[in-house]
């Protein structure tokens, strides 16, 4: 998938959730169960996972790009590859932490107001939608490291 069928991606799935949000509150807030039960500690338990599954694999992309520049004695070859394993780690950590600031709001938002609650649990859903997207992208680019022939 290229980033820009990502981007397209994200940005339609955000209008969607906005859309419902806006025009039906009651299938995104608190009514519905699952997402009652979801938009918590449950949300951060998911996305701390791939957090640290995730940081762990961008590493050790990392030092296979390194170990393949010094076989072929090419520093910075890959210097466009590491700039997009970075920035899909650091964007994994600010939507952890975005995640958290869903999560200390939501109990603040009164119940009476659904399309508060509605809101953020769009939001969170939008987060792990992106989450899953850079997840995607790593996993293209681990599958697109080959091995390396000695010549």
């Amino acid at each position: 998938m290229s980033r820009t069928i990502a981007y397209c991606a994200l940005i339609c799935v955000a209008c969607i959730l906005l859309t419902v949000t806006i025009v039906m509150p009651d299938v995104l807030n608190d009514q519905n169960e699952f997402l009652k039960s979801f938009v918590n500690h449950e949300l951060l338990a998911l996305l701390g996972v791939i957090l640290a599954i995730t940081l762990a694999s961008g590493g050790q992309i990392h030092l296979s790009f390194n170990q393949i520049e010094e076989h072929y004695k090419k520093p910075g070859a890959l210097a466009a590859a590491r700039r997009g394993v970075k920035t899909a780690c650091f964007w994994l950590i600010a939507l952890f932490l975005m995640a958290i600031v869903i999560v200390v709001l939501k109990p603040l938002v009164p119940e009476a107001t659904s399309w508060g609650r509605a809101f953020l649990n769009a939001a969170a859903l939008l987060i792990v939608f992106w989450n899953v997207l850079i997840l995607v992208e790593i996993v293209q680019t681990v599958f697109a490291i080959t091995p390396r022939v000695d010549v």
